[in-house]
């Protein structure tokens, strides 16, 4: 178990995004008038704002950094409504409109499956390349969204007490340690039980499973045309220590006219934020 606490975060200001009839909310930190980055957290179990707590202290020093959980996530709205991958990058493209009014220089960070949604969100709108972290969108993994029998047991899962025990089964001390350990860190020494206390307790927020068990049955899937990519021309850091990734993808990426740095990290975010941070600003 890691030993090392988490970076003090600075003073945080809180702020909101409208997405239709709901709010996505999210916290700044960082000297005001800085050059912003938006930071979009991936979608999971227990996705949160919190993916990018070792990232924020270091990006913060000299960047406003604007921190939201995506709707249906954390201190956000978690409305009782059906997910779907136009959903998705709906929000997604509010919260990055929303961060270019801001700041037209602004730095787009999206991380697995929400990188994919941010790709189709940004096109047109972010005059810098997006930065993407492991996404998916090219590869044979989350692309094509599951059929009828998908949405049938979506559908189930969101008005009975069978999505509730699917959500605090994958939310369980044992199912946490278990993937973080074996699937997404490349270290699993770097998982700690404040980590797992609070994937745990946002997993379970009211109306939280909405959008969970929309990811967990594979409803918000994106398959990218490789032209979208081209468009923008990404800078995506590949972690190539995750149990589930494809290590072909990262050609795939190159090949749609990605610029590509593939590390040894899971979760590159977490387990070498120094090196991510100088990746997101382009510091050597």
């Amino acid at each position: 178990m890691s030993s090392h606490p988490d970076p003090v975060l600075p003073a945080a200001t809180g702020g909101a995004t409208t997405v239709g009839l709901f709010t996505a909310r999210w916290n700044e930190y960082g000297p005001l008038g800085a050059p912003l980055v938006l930071l979009l957290h991936g979608v999971y179990a227990g996705a949160s704002s919190y993916e990018w707590r070792k990232l924020v202290p270091l990006l913060a020093r000299d960047h406003r950094v604007r921190v939201p959980d995506l709707l249906g996530f954390g201190i956000s709205d978690r409305p009782d409504l059906e997910w779907t991958p136009e959903v998705l990058t709906g929000v997604v493209a509010a919260l990055i409109d929303d961060a270019v009014d801001a700041d037209p220089q602004v730095i787009v960070v999206g991380s697995s499956l929400t990188g994919a949604h941010a790709v189709r969100a940004a096109q047109g709108k972010v005059a810098r390349p997006l930065v993407l972290i492991t996404p998916t969108g090219l590869g044979s993994a989350q692309t094509e969204p599951s059929g009828q029998v998908g949405r049938w047991l979506y559908s189930l899962g969101r008005h009975t007490p069978i999505g509730d025990l699917v959500v605090y089964g994958l939310s369980s001390g044992p199912s946490i340690r278990w993937f973080q350990r074996h699937q997404t860190y490349q270290d699993p020494e770097v998982l700690d039980e404040q980590e797992v206390i609070a994937t745990r307790a946002t997993a379970r927020l009211a109306n939280a499973k909405h959008a969970q068990l929309a990811f967990v049955t594979n409803r918000l899937s994106l398959k990218l045309d490789p032209a979208e990519v081209r468009a923008l021309a990404p800078r995506v850091l590949w972690g190539s220590g995750q149990g589930f990734v494809d290590p072909s993808d990262p050609d795939r990426w190159r090949s749609a006219g990605a610029e590509v740095q593939v590390v040894s990290d899971g979760l590159p975010q977490v387990e070498d934020p120094e090196a991510t941070s100088t990746f997101i600003t382009g510091d050597a």
